[in-house]
C-alpha cells in the first residue's frame, strides 16, 4: 500500500458530504497525509480560482498559485478547501487517479499544510463534512 506521496494530486469524483452529494465531475484532491496504521489518505479538494475569487478569500480556503515556481500538479490558480476532512482508503489502484508523479512544490506544500492544520485545529469541522470513502465507493464513482 501507500503508492501515493503527500503533495501529489489525484483526480476523482467524490462524495462531498455524508448526506450523499456527489461531484458531477472529477476534481483534483491533494494528498495531505498518509495514515499508514489506519490505511487511509487524508486529501483536500482544489477548486479553480477563476470566477470564485470571493470564495478564495474566505478563511476556510487557501490560495495556491500555479506559478512561482511553476506547478505541474495544477494548471490554474486554485484554492484548497480546508473546512472539510476527506479520508480515502489506501489501496494500490488509487494511484491510477494521479495524472503525474510530481508533487506540489515543497514551499507551497509546507505553507498549505501549516494553514490546513491550523484551520482544522481552530475550527470544528461539521460531522457532515468529515467524509470517509472506501475502495468500493471510489471505484464505483469513477467508472
Amino acid at each position: 500500500m501507500g503508492n501515493l506521496t503527500p503533495g501529489q494530486v489525484i483526480w476523482i469524483k467524490a462524495r462531498f458530504n455524508n448526506t450523499g452529494t456527489i461531484s458531477a465531475t472529477e476534481h483534483p484532491y491533494i494528498i495531505i497525509s498518509h495514515n499508514k496504521e489506519m490505511r487511509y489518505y487524508e486529501v483536500a479538494q482544489f477548486d479553480s480560482l477563476a470566477g470564485k475569487e470571493y470564495k478564495a478569500l474566505m478563511s476556510s480556503n487557501k490560495i495556491i498559485y500555479c506559478d512561482n515556481p511553476n506547478e505541474t500538479v495544477i494548471l490554474k490558480d486554485s484554492f484548497v478547501q480546508m473546512d472539510n476532512k476527506f479520508m480515502i482508503e489506501d489501496y494500490p489502484e488509487l494511484a491510477n487517479y494521479k495524472r503525474t508523479e510530481d508533487t506540489l512544490s515543497q514551499s507551497k506544500f509546507d505553507d498549505l499544510i501549516a494553514a490546513y492544520n491550523k484551520y482544522q485545529e481552530s475550527y470544528q469541522i461539521d460531522d457532515d463534512k468529515i467524509v470517509y470513502m472506501n475502495k468500493n465507493e471510489v471505484e464505483t464513482l469513477n467508472i
